[in-house]
């Protein structure tokens, strides 16, 4: 993450805490987020020099109004359509999300499983992490059957391999270095 993103999430999560509306300026952003990612042409729109400033600020007032979002996340998109941070969009997102959860005492976890796993796997899962890490976790789940089976963790920098594949590997290593 660029140190652009994070000052500028920094700053956005500091002030959305004091007002109490962090929830408000996450969902909005998302939104317009997923605006962005879905319509490619307003994406470009914002990061063609060729438009003026004042064009893309009077268009992002149009579009904020009929999106209705509160004025903190709105006074931020502006803010940063008129330093020309737009290209930089995502990154912040990711930034005001993390400093959010810092805040909360949460820490995000991704997990990598072969295959779907049911809820009480899930919750079991989240109780152990959240007694390994001392703190709520957030859980992200993605499959990848290349794992043939286990569950591979990750705890900020921290990974935890617990997959099949890995310990494969690592057997095939210590035979190796024993033939």
């Amino acid at each position: 993450m660029t140190a652009i993103a994070n000052r500028y999430a920094r700053v956005l999560a500091e002030v959305s805490f004091k007002l109490g509306r962090h929830e408000a300026v996450e969902r909005d952003l998302e939104q317009f987020g997923q605006l962005l990612a879905r319509h490619r042409e307003l994406s470009a729109f914002y990061e063609d020099p060729a438009v003026s400033v004042a064009r893309k600020k009077a268009a992002t007032s149009q579009l904020l109004a009929r999106l209705g979002f509160c004025k903190t996340a709105a006074n931020f998109i502006h803010v940063l359509v008129e330093r020309d941070r737009m290209g930089h969009f995502k990154e912040m997102l990711d930034a005001f999300r993390q400093g959010i959860r810092e805040r909360l005492g949460i820490v995000e976890v991704g997990v990598t499983t072969s295959t779907e796993i049911g809820q009480a796997l899930r919750d079991q899962l989240g109780r152990a992490l959240e007694q390994l890490s001392g703190k709520r976790v957030q859980l992200r789940f993605r499959i990848d059957p290349q794992i043939l089976g286990g569950v591979i963790t990750r705890v900020g920098d921290t990974i935890y391999d617990g997959s099949v594949r890995q310990q494969l590997q690592q057997m095939k290593e210590r035979l190796s270095a024993q033939g």
